[in-house]
């Protein structure tokens, strides 16, 4: 038996960076690790600038994502005033760049990729001594010192994430077993939000977690972070589980 701390993500705007060459800036269909990591942090209260609490925190984090609606992707075209960057010149805020003056800004463009109306359901285990004890993970799920969001700091949250503590045997059974535990009233929103018309909830999972017979594909996502002040990431194997169009779906 596996201990797995389990709960809601949904956000009415979510952003799951992929990787961003130029301009554009894509997101995964679901949350990366590199997200859920930096979620768990904030409600930890580890700030970003703490690198190394980061990395253990990452190391130490097994993750498992069930897709219950991937909402639908929608494009900003995206403007905004920023200084040159200068060796040694550095900025704390928004107002110290805007404070350079108009003839130092220029004009950057991009173009930034959301999901929107995303719900996913979110497990997450000890893989190392790096995670606290998933009962204070939990407790900080329920009351956090730093604000979560889906990926940027603008997307809120949309439901609450309702952590739960699950002992099961597989992955698939703890989707399960937590959503045995929704009151009635919430059964009845998520057969509206979730995917109705197709009764897949594809869960995604660590490669170590799931054994090979289960594996229906394998994909590699560059999202563990390996520095954040270099803004650097490296590779994890993800699988795609077999056998999940019913799990947990309501009745």
């Amino acid at each position: 038996m596996t201990a797995y701390l389990i709960f809601t993500l949904a956000a009415p705007m979510a952003s799951f960076g992929t990787v961003a060459v130029g301009e554009r800036r894509p997101t995964w269909d679901r949350p990366s690790k590199s997200q859920i990591v930096g979620l768990v942090a904030g409600a930890l209260g580890i700030e970003r600038g703490e690198e190394q609490r980061q990395l253990l925190l990452a190391r130490s984090l097994g993750l498992a994502v069930r897709v219950d609606n991937p909402g639908h992707l929608q494009t900003d075209f995206h403007t905004a005033q920023v200084p040159p960057s200068r060796r040694n010149r550095h900025f704390a805020t928004r107002a110290d760049e805007l404070a350079v003056g108009n003839t130092e800004l220029k004009t950057v463009l991009s173009r930034r990729e959301y999901r929107v109306g995303g719900i996913y359901t979110v497990a997450i285990w000890s893989t190392g001594e790096g995670l606290p004890p998933l009962a204070e993970v939990k407790a900080a799920l329920e009351r956090p010192i730093f604000a979560p969001f889906a990926g940027r700091k603008a997307n809120a949250l949309m439901f609450p994430m309702r952590p739960m503590l699950v002992q099961a045997d597989a992955i698939d059974a703890a989707f399960t077993t937590f959503d045995a535990t929704e009151p009635a009233a919430v059964k009845d929103l998520w057969r509206d939000c979730r995917m109705v018309t197709n009764p897949v909830r594809p869960i995604f999972a660590d490669t170590a977690a799931v054994a090979h017979d289960r594996v229906a594909r394998i994909e590699e996502r560059r999202d563990v972070p390996e520095s954040r002040a270099k803004w650097r990431f490296s590779l994890r194997t993800e699988v795609l589980l077999r056998d999940t169009q019913s799990n947990g779906d309501p009745a």
